[in-house]
């Protein structure tokens, strides 16, 4: 089967499930997601090992960690279904459901005239951050990763750029962003998953070192472009964007401690709002893969 085919074989699929009552929609997305965490062992160890390290006396006890992941399986699951309920609403009917807190601190950064880059993460429902954002006619650009399955790569920015947002691949990527920025434009990126130790800097992330890329901090120091943290929660039925101030940005002339520490500020951002609502965190990604360090063997003899 083609591409062409198996896109709108999945966009059939899709179309289908948006026609569904939202409750059978839940008990479909709840039903998979406790299929995912019976069978899928490798992410459910990843889940339990993350969640007693970044709250060693709350999920201490297995039984604790093991209802934690369960938990944290049925939010991973529901945001594609989320997704794919907002795919069946116009923009009129999808934004009576969405509050957003902290706009003021947006228009605040944007009047620098700078641009400004919009920091998030694996959180909440962070596939719907633009849908908010193209309520105040600020639709952004997004940074993304390239799917290796095609049909669903096409038809994942078809979804994302349904309400005005432009999306930008992750490589090459910085070129484009600086001309964005000097026009004005808002740049959204998440800083969040784990990088080798060559593309980024390791930083604390709930007591542990998690390598972090560093070309946020690197475009931040380039551009003077205010960096501001922006989150979409979900809270009961509803979707709740949360703005906060920007980040101010450490410009010591040390260029290697600067990169380091604005890249830290960023990383305490995240992690102030994933203790706000862990469920709701992508737990199922290794965060500290990549070590700061590692110890040779010894050569055998010759």
């Amino acid at each position: 089967m083609s591409d062409q085919h198996i896109y709108k074989l999945i966009k059939l699929i899709v179309a289908a499930i948006t026609w569904l009552p939202r409750g059978f929609q839940r008990f479909i997305s709840d039903s998979l997601a406790l299929v995912w965490f019976v069978i899928d062992k490798r992410h459910r160890n990843v889940v339990m090992d993350n969640i007693r390290h970044a709250y060693p006396d709350r999920y201490r006890d297995r039984e604790a960690a093991w209802q934690f992941a369960k938990r944290n399986f049925r939010h991973t699951v529901s945001i594609a279904f989320d997704v794919i309920w907002s795919y069946g609403k116009t923009p009129e009917e999808l934004y009576t459901h969405f509050d957003i807190h902290g706009w003021e601190h947006l228009e605040t950064a944007m009047a620098k005239g700078r641009g400004m880059i919009g920091l998030t993460c694996h959180m909440g429902v962070f596939e719907l951050l633009v849908v908010p954002a193209s309520m105040k006619g600020k639709a952004p650009y997004v940074l993304y990763r390239t799917l290796d399955f095609a049909p669903l790569d096409r038809l994942t920015r078809e979804m994302r750029g349904r309400f005005g947002a432009e999306l930008i691949p992750l490589r090459n990527a910085t070129e484009r962003m600086v001309r964005m920025l000097k026009q004005g434009e808002i740049v959204a990126t998440l800083l969040d998953q784990n990088v080798d130790w060559y593309k980024g800097a390791f930083v604390d992330f709930f007591g542990r070192p998690a390598c972090t890329n560093n070309g946020l901090a690197k475009l931040a120091m380039k551009t003077e472009t205010p960096v501001v943290p922006v989150f979409i929660m979900k809270e009961g039925e509803r979707f709740v964007l949360r703005i906060f101030k920007e980040i101010p940005l450490q410009d010591t002339g040390d260029r290697i401690r600067d990169i380091e520490n604005n890249t830290q500020n960023y990383v305490k951002a995240i992690e102030f709002m994933v203790r706000h609502s862990p469920e709701q965190y992508f737990w199922v990604h290794n965060r500290w893969k990549t070590k700061p360090y590692c110890l040779l063997s010894d050569k055998p003899s010759s």
